[in-house]
């Protein structure tokens, strides 16, 4: 569990104060912050079987990202689990919340849980497919992480309007592929055509009332970061189904 804590300037910046201010805060934020984990085991006990090891930390940064993907880093995390609120300023949806930059930069799988998200298990699972090449095998990967949970896997390509043929082709392909090397749970395939993506993913999550949404984010150099607007931040910024991003 981590906690990070901006250093605090105040109205002055005589460091003694600074650092008295500074210190104060994180003081507060570990004594929450043990709270917090004595609180969250003590309402999950009924449902573990073994006692889980938990360690709490609170870190200081001015950006609370990138120290959270730098512990997340240092540990070797498997994956990072981040919050998200409901409302955000004109700066957070120009610019991206800790949660859009922590999925944007992460060194691992990252969960974004939307804020009044309650957890039901994850019985109905909806997989964006981008149709790239590697689809196949983000798919299967995201099968087996989902198999304890039995769930049906509804793999939906949105296309913007009038532009759907050859993406009908190409997801009888992927169809094709799954037909051919079977897997533990259930796959249905699907093609809309939307206005935009993120209309079209939140939409078909209303209709098959899903659990969870699974979208990839590939790799990019600086320039492909520059000039490719990604869906994914797009989808931790306003997604009100919890959403697992596959780096």
């Amino acid at each position: 569990m981590l906690h990070v804590v901006s250093p605090d300037y105040g109205v002055t910046d005589l460091p003694v104060i600074v650092d008295l201010a500074t210190k104060e805060k994180i003081d507060i934020a570990q004594q929450l912050l043990h709270t917090f984990k004595d609180i969250g085991l003590s309402n999950a006990k009924p449902e573990l079987q073994t006692e889980p090891k938990v360690t709490d930390e609170v870190k200081i940064s001015g950006l609370p990202y990138a120290a959270i993907n730098t512990v997340a880093e240092e540990e070797g995390a498997d994956l990072i689990v981040v919050g998200t609120k409901s409302n955000h300023s004109a700066w957070e949806n120009a610019f991206g919340t800790n949660a859009a930059q922590v999925v944007k930069k992460s060194p691992c799988h990252v969960l974004v849980v939307p804020e009044g998200a309650r957890f039901k298990g994850f019985s109905m699972v909806g997989f964006a497919a981008d149709l790239h090449e590697t689809d196949p095998y983000h798919l299967w990967k995201a099968c087996k992480m989902l198999e304890p949970f039995h769930a049906v896997i509804r793999c939906a390509h949105i296309e913007k309007e009038g532009k759907g043929n050859e993406s009908k082709l190409r997801i009888e392909e992927l169809k094709e592929f799954f037909a051919n090397n079977p897997i533990a749970l259930q796959i249905t395939f699907h093609t809309l055509e939307e206005e935009s993506i993120e209309i079209g993913l939140e939409a078909f999550a209303n209709e098959w009332n899903l659990d969870l949404v699974v979208m990839t984010s590939p790799h990019r150099d600086v320039f492909g970061q520059l000039f490719h607007k990604s869906m994914t931040k797009q989808m931790a910024l306003h997604s009100k189904v919890p959403l697992l991003v596959l780096k």
